[in-house]
């Protein structure tokens, strides 16, 4: 670790630097101080030697001495390095110090940085002396019993005893500089001789311990561990973080300790009492790969200290790109130079808070960095080299080889643009980093660089593909990994992005379906300055799925067909008119919808042929597919399949020779085919959804009706959602494609060509792109404000969405949202409500008046609307999306149920206003039957499905609950679950578990059932007492009526063996209920109907509604312990992905990223 008052240090350290005020040159620094003068001596060449009496590997003063010594090689300088304590792994390099014979020629460069015991052998040397002070930590901050307590005082008062003996003073720090002078020293010079920061930016690194240690927040502090460095201080802010950091972070101590130091077991015991042990980490003495990794890895460098003679740490951070936080002790001013964060009150929770700020705030860290990069430039070679030669010649040394800095050329140049990713084979994530990295390099010639990587990680690139694509091999040498360069684009999968190191961060991205990893996400939402989506498509699934950061559908080029050399293809092609489908064959392409319609709309008697282009994998089962499609339709139409490779130019004579396009994909981020053979003036023939909606329109192709379903990808994401074609809609696009005119195709064809030519080139491509940076650009450090949320919702009271709010609103971050309740005037509460509501308005009777009113006095940035038929009218709804579109307010609706209703007292459909919901930002829906019925509506654009939350909960001990509850051990448990209400199912459960209990006299049932406040809750319950009493079942079977606390909910439902939900039927869209039961790490149940279906296999569902079916399936989980059990992880996993905090989170990303999208709208972006 670096450091300047012991051997227990890292780093080659050398560089320059300059005091604060003075001259912007920058180049030295002169302190002029009464006092005795040195002696004067006049001008010599010779040799320049150097002595230090400790030495170490990695050590700070150790590896200044070897960057010295380099440095006066450069410059012509015989020059050896002595020292006291050679290090055994030093032999070699460093001289023991008996070895010096001595001459007048020579100069001894003399490293002071704590006292040694060598005063006769230095007062005597025969040569010129010249001081090089690094600085002495005050004895104060040792332990009595500490060597260095002795040494650190011996060590001052060796400055005293040796001034008279040298003829000039460096002090490597402003702060030494004045010490020097307090000591009577009379010209000092200021070159901080410590650091080349190239050079460790250039040298070898632990990438593992970067792509392992990257992944979580980490905040960095190198430094030995003493009282001076101020560990305490760290801890105690890492502690004030965990409380106020939603997601993981660490804290990495780098530097040696002694196990049985009193001051490291002294942390140790703090860090026990605050329980933050898997927070703090001593990493202890590392090599200089793995600090660099270190530095690498980190979020930020933390320096609390309370003594740093230079702090060489700091800027070693800054050399990477480390946004510096430092405490103002001692030299750290200077030494930032003012860069860096320069703090003057070390309060924990202050720290902690301006931590957070440094790590979420991309333009808060940018604005940083980029001040860093300046200060840093100031220990390079050249700087350094023009110091050293100023400070030879003051002192009348003559050079021997003498350095002219200011034309020197040896400083690398980092590209402005860096594609990372693959880019020399013919894979299409190859070819789009590639070609936008041309496209790059002709708008900014030179600039750009390339650097072949992957998502599990780097990769050698094919020398020979490389060289075998004109201009590929210059954009390729200008890449490196880690190469400094501005902005980093990334197009690899999966998408990897923890390690990325530019100023902007920008992902070029694809995606096919409706759910993205949440881990992914957050990983965006922390390391990306924006996301280049590649088709509007997928920049709303980056936003629906919470990522809150800048967004531009940035797409894809299609021009690079333009440039194959067509060549023919020599196999058949089947007869008369010819469509083509190119694809994976994967399931997600939709080749088995394709082939059923195609021979539905064909037999083998009609004049077409479909030419599929394939390669073979184990997902492609098209020829499988094929011979089973010609058993099912003997008059099959001629179906040819191409599985070998094709070079590209012969897939140009495949658009050429067909005569239509046809890809009835379930999912398409961008649609490269299509695009491809709209090119080359084929009709297209594709589903009306996904990527390749941005040019496959009505006017341009044909498109395929279709419906929103489960994916069903190798990702098994829960709730995902794609588009599955129509079967009959396809068929009457293919027939109409071979019925059209060749004019009326070409029309239609002709009109794509000409959208793709205008917007689809991957010069439009970069142009957006370096669009997306200057948004960036244009984002200020600290702008991001806590964004002011109205939300509008029942609230504390006994009603489900309003149970629902309280779960949402309470895991929203209050560091990013300030939320205003405005709920219904509901005398009910059930406690007393906070200042943070406002109630006024009634439900879908009433007027909004009142509420309108609030908005405009509480003046939100958006607003989020919990919809219910029961709350307002349809017209009051419209008129709340009116007004919010009227005052430039994100709003978002979720509707929890979207069904019609049709009740003799009341109707309502959302099919009143749909073009007042076409101006909300997004309307969450909780199942794809709602999805479903808001696209009938025409409602596709800003409908999201945004699932239903659940407790996350460690699962409690079922015999333990059922001793409280005294319910026998052995007993067979099946519980019920929420409000009691008719249509909840419960008399059929009660039935269903006589008829059960008959085969299983020892089984209990309790029923969780809370009354809510309306008649017919209260009928019911009276229904269910007197079935209870016909069936004799008063000591099976416990009712709990009351409205309880979930903690008491919990206990009744941790001691079942089963809980069941034997709903009859309902409107809304999802179970609030239902989740509780998951959330209680039970086995479910569930009547088959709707308003589970989004639950999929985490539940079983009985065969039926009835009570005969139920009581059937419940004896037949209760007697199969592995049946009953045997969705336990599938249960797990998902309550884990969709728990309330996760949902919260996501929510969170939405209305923040619509609420800058808003804000980039008026900065003009």
């Amino acid at each position: 670790m670096a450091t300047e008052s012991d051997s227990s240090s890292y780093i080659m350290h050398n560089g320059v630097t300059r005091a604060v005020g003075s001259s912007n040159t920058g180049l030295e620094i002169m302190a002029d101080i009464e006092g005795k003068s040195f002696p004067a001596y006049s001008q010599r060449t010779g040799a320049i030697h150097q002595f230090h009496s400790g030495s170490a590997v990695a050590d700070a003063v150790t590896n200044s001495m070897f960057m010295i010594q380099a440095l006066l090689r450069e410059l012509g300088f015989e020059s050896d390095i002595f020292a006291e304590h050679v290090a055994p792994e030093l032999t070699g390099s460093i001289r023991y110090f008996r070895e010096y014979a001595g001459s007048k020629e020579d100069v001894m460069l003399l490293h002071h940085s704590m006292g040694h015991d060598q005063d006769e052998w230095v007062t005597n040397l025969p040569c010129t002396t010249i001081l090089v002070y690094h600085n002495i930590t005050p004895e104060s901050f040792f332990d009595e019993r500490s060597p260095f307590r002795h040494y650190a005082a011996k060590g001052r008062a060796q400055l005293d005893a040796f001034r008279e003996h040298f003829a000039a003073a460096i002090a490597v720090s402003d702060l030494n500089a004045r010490e020097l002078a307090e000591c009577g020293y009379g010209k000092v010079t200021t070159i901080p001789l410590l650091i080349d920061a190239a050079a460790i930016r250039s040298a070898e690194w632990n990438d593992m311990l970067v792509q392992e240690q990257s992944q979580v927040m980490t905040v960095l502090f190198v430094g030995r561990i003493s009282p001076n460095k101020a560990h305490r201080d760290l801890v105690e802010a890492a502690a004030q973080l965990r409380a106020m950091m939603p997601r993981p972070f660490q804290f990495v101590f780098v530097g040696g300790y002694g196990e049985d130091e009193p001051y490291y077991l002294e942390l140790r015991q703090l860090i026990d009492e605050l329980e933050l042990g898997e927070i703090v980490r001593f990493a202890g003495k590392v090599s200089d790969a793995d600090l660099y990794g270190w530095y690498r890895a980190a979020s930020a460098f933390l320096c609390l200290s309370d003594h740093e003679g230079f702090g060489v740490p700091l800027i070693e951070a800054m050399t990477f790109d480390v946004p510096v936080i430092a405490y103002a002790s001692s030299n750290i001013e200077s030494t930032l130079g003012g860069a860096g964060l320069l703090i003057h009150d070390k309060h924990p929770q202050a720290v902690a808070a301006l931590l957070r700020a440094v790590s979420e705030d991309r333009a808060l860290r940018r604005a940083i960095v980029v001040e860093q990069r300046k200060r840093v430039r100031q220990f390079e070679r050249p700087a350094l080299l023009e110091q050293l030669q100023q400070f030879l010649r003051q002192q009348g040394i003559e050079i021997p080889q003498p350095v002219d800095t200011c034309t020197r050329t040896d400083v690398e140049r980092s590209p402005h643009y860096q594609v990372e990713g693959p880019f020399e084979t013919s894979y299409s994530l190859a070819l789009t980093n590639r070609e936008l990295a041309f496209a790059l390099d002709r708008a900014n010639p030179g600039e750009v660089g390339l650097f072949a990587t992957e998502g599990p990680g780097d990769y050698a690139p094919d020398v020979q593909k490389i060289s075998a694509i004109r201009g590929l091999p210059q954009l390729a040498a200008r890449g490196s990994k880690r190469s400094g360069a501005d902005v980093v684009v990334r197009d690899l999968y999966p998408p990897r992005v923890h390690d990325m190191d530019g100023l902007y961060n920008f992902l070029h991205f694809a995606w096919e379906e409706s759910e993205l990893p949440a881990a992914w996400i957050g990983a965006f939402n922390e390391h990306l300055d924006g996301v280049a989506a590649i088709s509007t498509f997928v920049a709303k699934v980056m936003r629906d799925n919470g990522y809150a950061g800048l967004l531009a559908p940035v797409g894809n080029g299609v021009d690079h067909v333009a440039r194959a050399e067509r060549l023919e293809y020599r196999g058949p092609l089947g007869k008369g008119f010819r469509f083509l489908h190119i694809s994976s064959c994967f399931p997600r392409k939709g080749v088995d919808v394709l082939l059923d319609a195609f021979a539905k709309a064909f037999t083998a008697r009609d004049d077409v042929s479909l030419i599929i282009k394939t390669f073979p994998n184990p997902h492609n089962t098209v020829s499988a597919q094929i011979q089973a499609l010609r058993r099912r339709y003997p008059e099959c139409p001629e179906i040819i399949l191409i599985e070998e490779d094709l070079d590209a130019g012969v897939i140009v004579d495949l658009y050429h020779r067909c005569h239509a396009f046809v890809a009835p994909s379930r999912g398409e981020g961008f649609g490269l085919p299509m695009g491809e053979a709209m090119w080359f003036g084929l009709p297209v023939i594709t589903t009306a959804f996904g990527g390749q909606a941005d040019f496959c329109t009505d006017e341009t192709a044909w498109p395929v009706d279709f419906t929103f379903e489960r994916a069903k990808t190798h990702l098994g994401l829960f709730d995902s959602v794609w588009a599955e074609p129509n079967v009959d809609s396809l068929v009457a696009q293919l027939k109409a494609v071979r019925e059209a005119t060749a004019e009326a195709r070409a029309e239609k064809a002709e009109r794509g060509r000409a959208l793709l030519e205008s917007r689809f080139t991957w010069d439009r491509c970069a142009e957006r792109l370096i669009a997306l940076e200057a948004s960036a650009q244009r984002l200020e450090p600290a702008s991001a404000r806590r964004v002011r949320l109205a939300w509008i919702s029942s609230w504390n009271t006994k009603c489900g969405i309003a149970t629902y709010s309280s779960f949402l609103v309470g895991s929203l971050d209050p560091a990013w949202f300030d939320v205003r309740i405005l709920a219904s005037r509901d005398p009910a509460v059930i406690i007393e409500d906070g200042p943070e509501v406002t109630r006024c308005w009634t439900d879908q009777r009433g007027r909004i008046d009142d509420l309108l009113a609030e908005l405009d006095r509480c003046r939100p940035d958006a607003i989020m609307l919990q919809h219910n038929f029961g709350f307002f009218s349809m017209p009051s709804t419209a008129r709340i999306v009116e007004y919010a579109n009227a005052h430039d307010i994100p709003i978002v609706i979720t509707f929890h149920s979207t069904k019609d209703v049709d009740a003799s007292d009341y109707r309502a459909s959302l099919s009143e206003i749909a073009d007042a919901l076409r101006g909300a930002d997004r309307l969450l829906v909780h199942s794809i039957d709602d999805l479903n019925r808001l696209r009938m509506l025409g409602l596709i654009d800003n409908a999201t499905l945004f699932p239903h939350g659940v407790h996350a909960r460690d699962s409690s001990d079922r015999l333990a609950c059922r001793a409280a509850l005294n319910i026998p051990i052995d007993a067979p448990v099946i519980a019920t679950y929420g409000f009691l209400l008719p249509h909840k199912g419960l008399e059929e459960i009660i039935e269903a578990f006589s008829t059960m209990s008959k085969e299983l006299p020892q089984a209990r049932l309790l029923m969780v059932n809370a009354l809510y406040p309306v008649r017919d809750s209260e009928l019911t319950a009276e229904r269910c007492r007197s079935l209870i009493k016909t069936f004799n079942l008063e000591e099976r079977v416990q009712m709990i009526t009351d409205f309880l606390p979930d903690r008491e909910s919990f206990a009744y439902l941790d001691a079942a063996d089963l809980i069941v939900f034997a709903y009859q039927d309902t409107a809304e869209s999802a179970s609030g209920a239902v989740r509780y039961g998951l959330a209680a790490n039970r086995p479910v149940a569930c009547t088959p109907i709707p308003i589970f279906d989004d639950l999929g296999e985490l539940v079983h569902r009985f065969s039926g509604t009835d009570a005969r079916a139920i009581s059937a399936d419940l004896a037949t989980l209760l007697g199969d312990s592995a049946l009953l059990r045997s969705k336990a992880d599938a249960q797990a996993a998902w309550i884990h992905a969709r728990s309330w905090d996760e949902m919260s989170l996501r929510l969170g990303g939405i209305v923040r990223g619509l609420v800058g999208e808003r804000s980039s709208v008026r900065r003009g972006g």
